[in-house]
């Protein structure tokens, strides 16, 4: 009957303020030690984990920039070995150019040396060739005037005389 009463006295819900008073004394306790216990390493832990981020992300921003930087190295040593390249190229070619125009111009000259040699040779071969024809002939004449006159004629005399009328009349057809 007693629980009976007290339930009718009653009517709906009943706070009793000793209980919110130890409720909340716990809550605080809780809070303090879950502040103390719990929330303190896990801001420490997320701090430094966030602070490991934020290092990474410095260093990826500086190896962002490094590696920039060298592509850029990079690219100017490229140009730098192809202009060099080019240079080398026009260098040798122009070089090239200068032996073989030097070895033209050698063999060239040397053409021309034998091809004047030939011809002094072949002046000289011509020369000899007439010199011995003009004999040839002088002794024929010598021979045939002397047959025709009946006596023998000074070979010496006509000779000349037969030679100098070659020369003449070699010099009258070379002006021809």
């Amino acid at each position: 009957m007693l629980f009976g009463i007290l339930a009718e006295e009653t009517p709906g819900l009943v706070v009793q303020p000793y209980w919110v008073l130890v409720a909340i004394v716990q809550f605080g306790l809780l809070f303090y030690l879950l502040q103390r216990f719990l929330w303190g390493p896990i801001l420490r832990l997320l701090d430094a984990r966030a602070q490991r981020i934020r290092e990474g992300l410095e260093h990826a921003e500086a190896a962002r920039r490094e590696r920039e930087q060298m592509r850029t190295e990079v690219e100017r040593l490229l140009n730098e070995a192809r202009r060099e390249a080019a240079a080398l190229s026009e260098r040798a070619t122009k070089a090239a150019e200068a032996a073989a125009a030097d070895i033209r111009a050698q063999a060239k000259a040397e053409a021309d040396r034998i091809r004047e040699r030939g011809r002094s040779d072949a002046e000289q071969l011509h020369q000899q060739a007439l010199a011995e024809l003009r004999g040839e002939v002088a002794s024929m004449a010598v021979l045939a005037a002397g047959r025709i006159l009946g006596r023998e004629v000074d070979l010496n005399a006509h000779r000349a005389l037969i030679e100098r009328s070659l020369d003449e009349a070699g010099a009258e057809i070379g002006r021809s």
